[in-house]
C-alpha cells in the first residue's frame, strides 16, 4: 500500500519527498468530454420527438431505441471509468534515492519502473498550450542512461518547480555517492 510517508520495497534511510498525479484539470476535461457525449442520446430524443414524433410512437421500434440509447450509456460509462482509471493511477514518487513511476495503461495493464537519482543525467519541464499555461501545469522529462531512457511526468501541477526539486535531489545523492567511495 502506498501512504504519504511510504512506499513498498522502501530502502534503509530513504524518506518519499512526494508523490505526484496529474493535475486537476486534466479530470475535469475528461469529465466535461464524457458530458458532451451523453447528451446525444437527449439531443436524438429532442429531435425525434419533434420531426418523427410517429416513429416513438411504434410499439416495436421505441423499445428497441430505448434499449440502443441505454447500451449507449452503458458503453459511455465503461469508457467513462477505465479513462479515469488510466488517469488517476498514474502516480510518480520521488524519493531521496530513487524515482519511482507507476502508469495504469489500460483496467489490466500496470506497469512500474525505477530510475536511481544517481542516474539521473537530464531534467526537463515543458508547459505547452493555453490551458497549461493558465492552470499551471505541464510535462517533466527525466533523461537517464538507464533501460528506459526517459521517465515522463505527464500533465503534473508545477513542473519547472518539481524539475528544479529533482535536480536538487538528484545533485545531493551523486554527493552522496562520492562520498561512500
Amino acid at each position: 500500500m502506498i501512504s504519504k510517508n511510504s512506499i513498498p520495497n522502501q530502502h534503509q534511510g530513504e524518506e518519499v519527498v512526494f508523490h505526484l498525479r496529474r493535475h486537476w484539470f486534466i479530470f475535469f476535461k475528461i469529465l466535461l468530454f464524457f458530458l458532451i457525449l451523453a447528451l446525444i442520446p437527449a439531443v436524438l430524443y429532442y429531435i425525434m420527438s419533434n420531426n418523427l414524433p410517429t416513429l416513438l410512437a411504434n410499439e416495436l421500434l421505441y423499445p428497441i431505441l430505448l434499449v440502443l440509447f441505454l447500451t449507449y450509456y452503458l458503453v459511455l460509462l465503461i469508457a467513462l471509468f477505465t479513462a479515469w482509471t488510466e488517469t488517476y493511477l498514474d502516480v510518480w514518487t520521488v524519493t531521496t534515492d530513487r524515482i519511482i513511476n507507476r502508469e495504469q495503461n489500460a483496467l489490466f495493464n500496470r506497469v512500474v519502473s525505477e530510475l536511481d537519482l544517481k542516474r539521473v543525467q537530464d531534467v526537463t519541464a515543458e508547459q505547452k498550450g493555453f490551458f497549461p499555461t493558465i492552470f499551471y501545469y505541464g510535462d517533466v522529462f527525466i533523461q537517464s542512461a538507464g533501460v528506459k531512457e526517459r521517465f515522463v511526468f505527464e500533465q503534473i501541477p508545477q513542473p519547472y518547480k518539481i524539475a528544479k526539486i529533482i535536480q536538487r535531489l538528484d545533485e545531493r545523492a551523486k554527493k552522496n555517492s562520492l562520498k561512500e567511495i
